[in-house]
């Protein structure tokens, strides 16, 4: 089998009918293009393998659609199935695609036909695998059932409520009647592939409704009846919904219907459908165009893999590097970031697992050096000759790594939450603060890391509940925050803990003696781990110590004045 090697990118979209917004999109394989559009709640992660199956034959474009994966929401919270379609046709100008084959699955299936129907001059045909096709009782019970609505509860239940959800869906269609009549006849996925729809379904939030109502208001039979584009309406026999293709009476004369043998044959029949019709070859990949007074999203190609990171190239001086915690992304250091907006450039990566960064950049016996190493390759890839640096927490760890493997491309370091700890904190981080938390098929692990995660608010360390490990002044406890933080822990693959983990042993005093570049020793008065701040400020009196405000926004006010010193 030809190797298959699937690239991920960001389109911007700088001034479309929703304003400013970027698209994140997995590309893969040659010949003519073809748009993949995912079902929902999931992201272009779930079209891997028909890319995998097509690659040798087209060149596959799979978007996140709008609010799913990491693709900007429309910012409204109700879209029509032709607000989706819409918003398809401005990716593909922002790519430069002219005329396209489109496949899409369940919602994607409903888009690919609305497509069809609606701009039938851009598309060279479509396939709808999935389609939905329903009686206005079914439309009415579903629309008012099947879509809840989605908010962190402060106890973490509604992570339960996500975990019972998608696995009631792989036993009962629709998944809230529990009825010997919608039993499905597969079996439960196992916990790994549940815990990717979560994180899918966790990203998209409460946004999901938007996406699948659009396809389940969609009125489909006026969609086929004006359809335009050839159009392929399928499904496997293994798919519920294969059992909705006979309802379809009324269509237009671009319209085919077929059903699949098995999803393997139906993907064989699409492909083969496409082949017939798709001759539009695809335009080169180009970088994202930047987002006005904000950072857009990117990703470096990198031996080994793709580094993501989020940019703004307006000021003056040398750039500001931030590079963030164990548990985060440069996503958690948005606020921090847009302080720098307009007075500095700004990038901020995601470490090797992290974010939009590939887990094989971490490779290696030592996390830390490979974590470095992709620092330094992202710096040089971007031009960036001498930055200034903002590492929080293990951040501040890769930035020390980073300032002693190639001194010359630091100018200051700003080492916030550094975790200096003693041999006792060391030994007791050791052993209960970076537990192994995997997926199980009952869903508690997600309990465990969320009451992890919110301990480290009340609790210093997180896991000494006793009166000393009390946390003063005020609880940091906004089930959205919570709910983020999670998310980037499971999304790291255990790499958070590997990174804690390499952090304790990592020979900290050591490294810092060695440290030739300007370094100050950085915290904020709510920051639990300030007393570890003053500890290494005492134990080294030549770094610089900075008082940093509570708000991430304003810290560029706080080390900007010792950056330009």
């Amino acid at each position: 089998m030809t190797e298959i090697r699937i690239t991920r990118h960001f389109a911007t979209i700088v001034d479309g009918r929703w304003g400013a917004r970027q698209v994140h999109y997995r590309r893969a394989g040659r010949g003519p293009v073809v748009l993949c559009l995912h079902q929902s709640p999931l992201s272009s992660r779930d079209m891997l393998a028909t890319l995998a199956r097509w690659h040798p034959h087209f060149t596959c474009i799979a978007p996140d659609t709008p609010g799913f994966g990491s693709s900007t929401p429309l910012g409204v919270a109700r879209a029509g199935m032709e607000d989706f379609a819409d918003a398809v046709i401005e990716f593909m100008d922002a790519l430069g695609i002219g005329r396209t084959a489109v496949y899409g699955f369940h919602t994607g299936a409903m888009m690919a036909a609305t497509l069809a129907a609606r701009h039938p001059d851009r598309l060279s045909c479509a396939v709808a695998n999935g389609f939905v096709s329903l009686t206005e009782p079914e439309r009415a019970d579903i629309v008012a059932n099947y879509l809840p609505p989605l908010q962190p509860s402060w106890d973490g239940a509604h992570l339960s409520w996500l975990w019972a959800r998608l696995r009631e869906q792989s036993i009962f269609f629709p998944w809230y009647r529990a009825a010997a009549a919608n039993r499905l006849g597969g079996g439960v996925p196992s916990p790994d592939r549940l815990q990717d729809a979560l994180l899918d379904f966790m990203r998209s939030g409460d946004h999901y409704r938007v996406g699948y109502r659009a396809a389940f208001e969609l009125r489909s039979d006026e969609v086929l009846r004006h359809a335009e584009a050839p159009l392929l309406v399928t499904a496997s026999t293994t798919d519920v919904l294969a059992q909705q293709l006979p309802r379809i009476r009324h269509k237009s004369a671009a319209v085919s219907v077929q059903t699949g043998a098995d999803p393997d044959a139906t993907l064989d029949l699409a492909r083969d459908f496409i082949r017939r019709h798709a001759k539009a070859a695809a335009p080169a990949s180009s970088p994202p165009a930047p987002l006005p007074r904000a950072l857009h999203q990117d990703l470096i190609d990198l031996p080994g893999g793709q580094l993501g990171l989020r940019r703004n190239d307006t000021g003056n001086g040398r750039p500001v590097l931030l590079l963030h915690d164990a548990i985060g992304s440069s996503r958690t250091l948005i606020e921090a970031a847009h302080g720098f907006i307009g007075r500095r450039p700004v990038i901020a990566l995601d470490l090797p697992g992290h974010g939009a960064s590939d887990a094989a950049l971490a490779r290696g016996p030592s996390i830390i050096t490979a974590q470095a190493r992709s620092v330094s390759a992202a710096l040089t890839a971007l031009g960036a000759t001498q930055v200034d640096c903002v590492g929080v927490g293990h951040g501040a760890i890769v930035a020390i790594e980073s300032a002693l493997r190639e001194p010359q491309r630091f100018g200051r370091l700003a080492l916030v939450s550094l975790p200096f700890l003693d041999e006792r904190q060391r030994q007791a981080f050791g052993r209960q603060g970076a537990p192994d938390i995997q997926p199980q098929w009952h869903g508690g692990h997600l309990l465990q890391a969320w009451h992890m995660v919110r301990d480290q608010t009340l609790f210093w360390p997180w896991f000494d509940h006793s009166r000393a490990g009390v946390l003063r002044g005020t609880p940091q406890v906004d089930p959205a925050q919570i709910d983020a933080r999670v998310l980037e822990l499971f999304a790291s693959s255990g790499l958070w803990r590997r990174s804690l983990l390499a952090g304790l042993k990592w020979p900290m005093t050591a490294k810092l003696g060695k440290l030739r570049v300007p370094a100050a020793i950085t915290s904020s008065p709510a920051d639990p781990w300030s007393a570890c701040a003053e500890r290494a400020a005492t134990a080294l009196p030549r770094l610089v110590r900075i008082a940093l405000p509570d708000e991430r926004s304003d810290w560029a006010g706080a080390l900007l004045p010792w950056f330009d010193g």
